[in-house]
């Protein structure tokens, strides 16, 4: 009896220490490896047919305002000045860094890169315009009516001026009917300060505003 009871005992110990070492959980062995074949997270990759825009300043001045391009199906966008980059799988940020070092091939001091993905379904059906350079929140600001914008709204509309803001020589670019660009330079400070209403321009689709720096 006594050599029983030792089996008994030594059988007990041994089922323990096996139960012990059991999966813990629901999963069962197929769902475990239907997750280790996910596909890896793409969220943030430029695939083909990606709308992309790039504004880059350069000395004080902006060299390529909201540029568009779309990525192709080899992977590829095509830039003012530097050509065709491979962007195909590369995020926003990485494709950043790319652009900045073939434009800084160009330019003496480093040039200021604004680069980002579009989303065409927030286009306005009216059109709109670009406010790059020192304001809060640059980028796009749709046209409300297709009588167009002042340039007090389209300021206002792009989370107005920072602190660094230069507002008596903004530049206002339109590409005329003959496809050449026209510029012209405004003092908002005649808006803002003198109340002249003649000098808020009226803006129209495709117009492109920058505010430059102010040196202190």
């Amino acid at each position: 009896m006594p050599r029983f009871y030792e089996l008994g005992v030594l059988l007990g110990v041994v089922l323990a220490m096996l139960s012990g070492c059991t999966t813990t959980g629901t999963d069962s062995p197929s769902s475990f490896y239907e997750r280790s074949l996910e596909e890896p997270a793409i969220d943030n990759m430029l695939l083909t047919g990606d709308s992309l825009e790039l504004s880059v300043e350069a000395d004080g001045s902006m060299e390529v305002g909201m540029y568009r391009t779309k990525v192709d199906a080899r992977g590829i966008a095509t830039f003012p000045l530097v050509g065709e980059i491979k962007v195909g799988g590369m995020r926003l940020e990485e494709v950043r860094k790319v652009i900045a070092l073939k434009y800084g091939e160009y330019y003496v001091n480093p040039p200021v890169i604004m680069f980002s993905e579009v989303d065409e379904s927030e286009v306005s059906e009216w059109g709109q315009v670009r406010v790059l350079g020192r304001v809060n929140q640059p980028g796009l600001v749709p046209l409300m009516s297709s009588r167009g914008i002042n340039l007090s709204a389209a300021i206002q509309g792009a989370g107005g001026f920072s602190g660094s803001a230069k507002a008596s020589d903004i530049q206002v670019s339109r590409m005329s009917k003959d496809g050449k660009k026209v510029r012209v330079r405004v003092n908002f400070d005649e808006i803002g300060q003198l109340g002249n209403a003649d000098a808020d321009l009226k803006l129209i689709d495709g117009d492109i505003v920058y505010v430059p720096e102010r040196i202190f």
